[in-house]
C-alpha cells in the first residue's frame, strides 16, 4: 500500500484546458542559484469549475457530516481510499466508491490508539498519525497493523506538523520562549538552524471572563504555512506574499506577488468569530463552565497586529503547481490563487477554499457546506473549464 499525499497532478491541469497561461506581468531573476518568480498584483479570474461526483458516506451510502477538516487530516492513497482523521473514531477509510471502508486503530491509550489525532502523515508504506495528547507518532505499517510508535519527547516535544520524503523529513515546532510565541520549519536533525522561522513578541497578561493568558500576541499573529510533496516543501512566512520553494534542504525558488497588505479591521475578526469566540474546557478542566468572548472585548485585550496576512495557507501539488490560500478558513468570501510550475501567476479562483486531496484520475476532495442542513460533507468535485 503506497500512500500519496494530498497531490494536484497533470490530469487537472488537462482538465482545465492545458498548461496555465503565463500573465505579461511576470518578472524572473536569478541569486546564487535560486529562481525568484515575482507576478503582477492584478487579480485574474480562472475559468473553471468544479462539478460535484458524490460525497463521502456511510456503509450504508448516508452522507458522513464532519466538523472543520484540514488538509492534515486527511490522505489519499493511489488505490483512490480516503483516509480521514476524526474526533470520535480517529483513523477511518473510506473505499473507492467513497463509502466507509473501516476504522484504522482505535480511541485509547495503548499500541495503535490514540486520544487526540491531530495530524495524518506517510512514511513509505508506513502510515504516521500525530497524537498531541499522548505525545506520539502512532504508526501502521502496510497491513495497517500497529508498529512501534516514536515518543515526542526532547526536542520533538514542540512539534505541530511532520512530513516524510525518500531519506528524510521536514517537521515544525512551536516556538514560546523569551523571545516571544511564533513557530520554524525545521529540516532531518533535530538541533540547527530552521529553513524559516516567525515569532512575535510577547505582550502583556490578559484577563477574559474565564479564563487568562499570561504571555499574549495580537489577533492575525503571523504564523507559519507550508506544504510538502515528494522531494519539495513550500512555505511561506506570514503576513508577506514570498513562498520560498525547497528541495530537501536547499532553497530552489522564491515565488512572490506584490500585493498591498492592509491593517486588519475589527469586522476581519468578527468574520471569523461572529458570535463571539466561544471557550470550552476540557480534560482537567472539563468541570469549569465556559463562556462566550464578544469580538469588542478581544480586540480591545489582545490588539491586532500590524498587518493582516496576506497568504493564510498553502499547497504543493505533483505537477509543480502552486496553490495559495489568501482568506482566512471559514470566511465567505475566499480566494485562491494558483501558480504554474515555472511559479508565475496563473490567476485565482474564487468561492472556494484549498482542496483536502485529489484523486489518481484528477479528481478533488473539497470541503463543503449541505445546502439542507448547513453541516460540513467532503465532496469529490472534477475539474473543468467553464463554458
Amino acid at each position: 500500500m503506497r500512500i500519496t499525499t494530498a497531490l494536484l497532478g497533470a490530469a487537472f491541469v488537462g482538465a482545465c484546458g492545458g498548461a496555465p497561461i503565463e500573465a505579461p506581468d511576470v518578472v524572473r531573476t536569478d541569486s546564487a542559484g535560486v529562481r525568484i518568480v515575482t507576478s503582477g498584483a492584478v487579480d485574474k479570474d480562472l475559468p473553471w469549475r468544479f462539478d460535484s461526483v458524490g460525497v463521502l458516506t456511510d456503509s450504508l451510502g448516508e452522507p458522513w457530516f464532519v466538523g472543520a477538516t484540514f488538509r492534515e487530516q486527511v490522505l489519499i492513497d493511489r488505490a483512490g481510499r480516503t483516509y480521514l482523521l476524526t474526533a470520535d473514531l480517529g483513523l477511518v477509510r473510506f473505499g473507492r466508491d467513497g463509502r466507509f471502508d473501516r476504522t484504522i486503530g482505535r480511541m485509547g491509550s495503548g499500541p495503535g490508539e490514540f486520544k487526540n489525532p491531530v495530524a495524518i502523515a506517510a512514511q513509505g508504506d508506513t502510515l504516521v498519525v500525530m497524537d498531541v495528547s499522548r505525545r506520539s507518532l502512532v504508526r501502521f505499517s502496510s497491513s495497517l497493523d500497529p508498529i512501534a510508535e516514536r515518543r515526542l519527547d526532547g526536542a520533538l516535544s514542540r512539534l505541530e506538523r511532520i512530513a516524510f520524503r525518500a531519506g528524510g523529513f521536514w517537521y515544525s515546532e512551536s516556538i514560546h520562549d523569551d523571545t516571544g510565541r511564533g513557530a520554524a520549519l525545521r529540516t532531518d536533525t533535530i538541533g540547527g538552524a530552521p529553513l524559516q522561522r516567525v515569532v512575535t513578541p510577547h505582550g502583556d497578561a490578559v484577563q477574559f471572563r474565564c479564563f487568562g493568558i499570561p504571555q499574549s500576541t495580537p489577533l492575525f499573529a503571523p504564523g507559519l504555512s507550508w506544504a510538502a510533496s515528494g522531494p519539495r516543501i513550500i512555505v511561506n512566512a506570514q503576513p508577506s506574499y514570498a513562498l520560498r520553494l525547497y528541495e530537501g534542504t536547499r532553497l530552489v525558488a522564491m515565488v512572490r506577488r506584490p500585493l498591498t497588505p492592509r491593517a486588519p479591521t475589527v469586522e476581519d475578526v468578527r468574520e471569523i468569530h461572529p458570535d463571539g469566540m466561544r471557550i470550552v474546557f476540557g480534560g482537567e478542566l472539563a468541570d469549569r463552565p465556559g463562556c462566550v468572548i464578544p469580538v469588542e472585548e478581544m480586540v480591545a485585550r489582545q490588539g491586532m497586529a500590524r498587518r493582516l496576512p496576506l497568504v493564510e495557507d498553502v499547497q504543493l501539488f505533483a505537477d509543480g503547481t502552486i496553490w495559495t490560500q489568501r482568506s482566512r478558513r471559514g470566511t465567505s468570501h475566499t480566494v485562491v490563487d494558483v501558480f504554474g510550475s515555472d511559479g508565475a501567476y496563473s490567476g485565482s479562483v474564487r468561492g472556494m477554499q484549498l482542496p483536502l486531496g485529489r484523486y489518481p484520475n484528477g479528481d478533488l476532495l473539497l470541503l463543503r457546506e449541505d445546502a439542507g442542513n448547513g453541516e460540513l460533507l467532503l465532496v469529490r468535485v472534477r475539474p473543468k473549464v467553464a463554458n
